[in-house]
């Protein structure tokens, strides 16, 4: 009890901080508005308040030492568009290319964060646990749902064949991971060490991965759907392609920032978010050209350039640290901004409905994680106490599974609202339970170095 003795007045501060905010927060929102002009206002000034009350949230949390991006995110679900409405879903709507310049600015610290000589230690164990990790956890929910779904009729209107699909679509997006959770954590409490760069080193190339993984679960599912559908190889070409010209463009732009720094160097924070966002709207642009001109879905991923181009800069120059520093300034408001989003866009009704269903699937996976981590550390000889804590790392989920989800329902209309709607619930659970047990994990293993 002594221990928290020392925090009761920054408590103090913080609640009545808090409550003010609340009130004045309250007050705004009962103005009537009437212009698009006052409704644009309206938004910046709600998230504005949101992001407040978030910092806040988390200073308060921290001192239960829970992670700071669990009250970013409890405070986006308080105030978004299935609680309390403070941001409607036009607002969360609006504030998406913002959500999205946040996620690229983090897949930077993603890129820049993998350090290639302890990649080359780790090599093995990072390959070994995303083999183990991908197969044991698609089999187990594949399995999982095709069995329950079949025996208890869950889902009288589907066919047999629609259930099969729907199973192996939910099996390849269980396998999907949240990078820019890991990030955040593993920055809040400046882990380092075997452990770490294990987790970091599969979850990022995982997200790489998964993009392959399910455009070919899509292939066999429309074989599976209708009968004589030939292997779209093609359509696996131009994926491959788009993956491989994502990383390559990269690299360029890596060694583009890595000249910045060596020549000019002021303003790197600015710059780099500028970068962020730059790379974000060349990719929506370019996809879109290609597309309307040449009849080809040659979709460049601003994630896998932004990652690819961090990791050059990291590893492929004298700027590494600089560059990290540089981004460690912007760290704080990004973090805050994009969990807070991530919260408010978290969908409360389908886990209201689905939920039984959805925590059934959350143990499912959490189980297959962690049978195939241990069995990973026991291939690689880690510590015990490593592979005991190891599935505790790769629960979160987060935009990837949305997104793909999101995907699906577009190839497959007729799956679409029970896939969505479960993978929602299922990720609004992980999004909350994964990033507390991912700071546990990472004090178990006795690598936090420094919170900040």
């Amino acid at each position: 009890m002594s221990r928290y003795k020392q925090y009761i007045p920054y408590l103090k501060t913080y609640s009545i901080t808090l409550f003010l905010l609340a009130g004045f927060a309250f007050w705004i929102k009962i103005i009537d508005v009437g212009s698009n002009w006052q409704q644009a206002g309206l938004t910046t000034f709600s998230l504005g308040f949101v992001l407040l009350a978030a910092y806040i949230t988390a200073k308060i949390l921290r001192i239960a030492e829970l992670p700071l991006i669990s009250g970013y995110i409890l405070v986006g679900i308080i105030a978004g568009p299935y609680m309390t409405r403070f941001l409607t879903e036009t607002m969360v709507v609006r504030l998406r290319l913002v959500d999205d310049l946040a996620l690229s600015f983090i897949a930077l610290t993603a890129g820049g964060t993998l350090q290639i000589q302890f990649l080359r230690k780790r090599s093995k164990a990072i390959a070994v646990n995303i083999f183990l990790i991908t197969l044991v956890v698609f089999i187990l929910v594949f399995f999982s749902f095709f069995f329950i779904s079949s025996r208890l009729n869950l889902m009288p209107d589907l066919t047999y064949s629609q259930i099969m699909v729907l199973a192996c679509l939910l099996g390849v997006i269980a396998v999907a991971r949240s990078p820019s959770s890991a990030i955040a954590i593993i920055s809040e409490c400046r882990a380092d060490g075997p452990f770490t760069a294990t987790v970091l080193g599969v979850t990022v190339a995982m997200d790489v991965l998964i993009i392959v993984f399910f455009s070919l679960a899509m292939t066999v599912s429309e074989i599976i759907l209708v009968a004589g559908t030939a292997f779209d190889f093609h359509t696996l070409t131009v994926l491959c392609l788009a993956v491989a010209g994502s990383l390559v463009l990269g690299i360029v732009f890596g060694k583009g920032i890595s000249l910045y720094i060596e020549r000019v160097g002021h303003d790197l924070p600015l710059f780099l978010l500028f970068f962020a966002f730059s790379v974000f709207k060349a990719s929506i642009w370019f996809n879109h050209v290609i597309e309307t001109h040449f009849a080809i879905s040659l979709q460049l991923e601003p994630l896998l350039i932004c990652m690819s181009a961090g990791f050059t800069v990291q590893n492929f120059s004298k700027c590494g640290n600089i560059f990290m520093e540089g981004l460690e300034r912007f760290a704080l408001p990004i973090f805050v901004l994009f969990f807070s989003l991530a919260g408010a866009s978290l969908n409360l009704d389908a886990l209201r409905m689905t939920w039984p269903l959805a925590a059934f699937l959350v143990m499912v996976r959490a189980i297959g994680i962690l049978g195939s981590t241990w069995f990973a550390g026991f291939l690689n000889n880690d510590p015990p106490q490593h592979r005991r804590i190891a599935w505790m790392a790769y629960i979160t989920q987060a935009g990837v599974a949305i997104g793909l989800a999101q995907l699906a329902q577009r190839r497959f209309p007729e799956l679409g609202v029970y896939l969505t709607t479960l993978v929602l619930a299922v990720i609004t659970i992980n999004q909350v339970v994964g990033p507390i047990i991912f700071k546990m994990a990472l004090k178990m293993a006795g690598e936090v170095k420094q919170e900040q």
